[in-house]
């Protein structure tokens, strides 16, 4: 006996992955109620089944003597056809009058059993039973192992990628790779279900997303009677592409198994297909990056800005304002509240107010070192051509911010705007020194820096020593 399971990964979670969680419980509460049908359902047809054969029996070693290969290959759907068009027990007499009830009952139970109502069959293309097939599993292992694998790689791709962009994708993943198992056995009578399509869609997504993370595996098995185990761990880009190529081969047997390798491929395929795209379209830094981050925000935020935020969603301006004010008064390192009272003041040509809630965005960027913040908040003044509204403080300090992140022209361009704005600044002499020391040192621009200096010296002589 050997078996290989996985039991997690090395890279962890910002937050509770519910989507993951919920889809686990869907699938695991929906196998419970299925099973107990199931059950009852098997019983009935076994009942039916049996009597069928009672019948059967007393005439099928009739076509086993014309056409012995039939009972090699136990073909019962065959041998019931002919049975129906009356070339095994003759039309008419009881014996077919009683079978062929018994056939009827048999054939409406089996197409009420759940897989056959709810199981995507090829030949007969329903979209509903497509999706629904998702959710239905044979037996426990059936359920137990999809429902590893959809924990072991759910979690990290709903993390990465918000829960909204995971459930779509492992919606359309499952839909995929029943149409894949559809296009490779059209004219398959045999339902599919199960999860495993859409989850190997996530896969897919997270051998791109994490092909450097560590997947760890428990194993087991027995070499003459003596049972080793433990754990080992492998890289995601090594582990499933190795799984991969095992269902490749699996479905190059070319008939219709147990195993859906079709469904997995497609799955795989287009999860795989979905991570490049994001990753090499840029679609992940742009779209989805700012998305995941702003609902961790969202998480951060106080009640009051929450509903702040509702009620903006709401464009109830009327209540957020004062409630956005609220913030600011009560929480001295808010930013956002400042920021969107800024915007919301600009678009409605209030300056001043707009003046006063940039210069307290910018203030809390820099005294909380938020780089990325800063360089937004002065890219976005910048583009209202409004960064004197910055004051003789803030646009010294956005000077040396950007100084230090070696932004050297932009330092200079803010420095010069303090030195032309701010004339009476008792720091003005040091911003015309600094604007020497950059051209000279970083620029490299030597008219400039003597510029410069011999300014420093005809406006406050004796500033600098000798």
């Amino acid at each position: 006996m050997f078996f290989i399971i996985p039991v997690g990964s090395e890279e962890g979670v910002r937050r509770l992955p519910y989507v993951t969680i919920g889809l686990i419980a869907i699938n695991s509460i929906i196998w419970i109620v299925t099973a107990l049908i199931v059950g009852g359902q098997m019983t009935e047809l076994q009942r039916l089944n049996e009597r069928m054969l009672d019948i059967e029996s007393h005439y099928t070693y009739q076509l086993i003597e014309t056409d012995p290969a039939l009972l090699n290959e136990l073909n019962y759907d065959k041998i019931r056809s002919q049975i129906l068009d009356g070339e095994v027990i003759p039309i008419g007499t009881e014996d077919y009058r009683q079978w062929r009830r018994l056939y009827e009952s048999f054939t409406e139970k089996s197409d009420q059993m759940v897989f056959n109502r709810f199981g995507f069959t090829p030949a007969r293309f329903d979209f509903f039973k497509l999706f629904s097939s998702m959710f239905i599993h044979a037996n426990f292992f059936h359920l137990l192992f999809n429902m590893l694998f959809l924990w072991l790689v759910g979690c990290n791709i709903e993390d990465d990628w918000s829960w909204k962009v995971f459930l779509g994708l492992y919606v359309f993943a499952g839909l995929v790779a029943g149409i894949f198992h559809g296009l490779a056995f059209p004219k398959s009578t045999i339902p599919l279900i199960g999860a495993s399509g859409a989850i190997a869609g996530i896969m897919g997504a997270f051998m791109i997303r994490h092909f450097k993370t560590k997947v760890r595996f428990a194993y087991f098995f027995l070499f003459f009677i003596k049972p080793y185990y433990g754990v080992f761990s492998i890289y995601a880009g090594i582990a499933l592409p190795i799984w991969f190529i095992q269902q490749i081969l699996g479905a190059s047997w070319g008939a219709e198994s147990g195993t859906a390798y079709w469904a997995h491929i497609g799955g795989f395929v287009f999860g795989a297909a979905m991570g490049v795209s994001f990753k090499f379209l840029g679609v992940e830094k742009k779209y989805i990056e700012p998305m995941v981050e702003d609902s961790f925000e969202k998480l951060k935020m106080s009640p009051k800005m929450k509903e702040a935020s509702r009620l903006l969603d709401m464009e109830n301006l009327t209540d957020a304002i004062p409630l956005l004010r609220q913030v600011i008064d009560e929480e001295h390192l808010n930013h956002d509240a400042p920021l969107i009272l800024a915007r919301l003041y600009y678009e409605n040509g209030n300056d001043d107010g707009a003046r006063s809630m940039y210069e307290k965005t910018m203030d809390v960027a820099l005294r909380t070192e938020n780089d990325d913040l800063i360089f937004s908040i002065h890219d976005e003044v910048k583009a209202k051509q409004n960064l004197a509204w910055f004051s003789e403080k803030t646009l010294y300090r956005l000077a040396n911010f950007y100084e230090r992140s070696n932004k050297y022209e932009e330092a200079v361009q803010l420095y010069g705007m303090h030195i032309q704005i701010h004339q009476a600044s008792p720091v003005r002499p040091k911003a015309i020194h600094r604007v020497h020391l950059l051209f000279r040192n970083h620029l490299k621009d030597e008219v400039m820096a003597r510029n410069a200096l011999a300014y420093l010296r005809k406006e406050y002589p004796g500033w600098l020593q000798p």
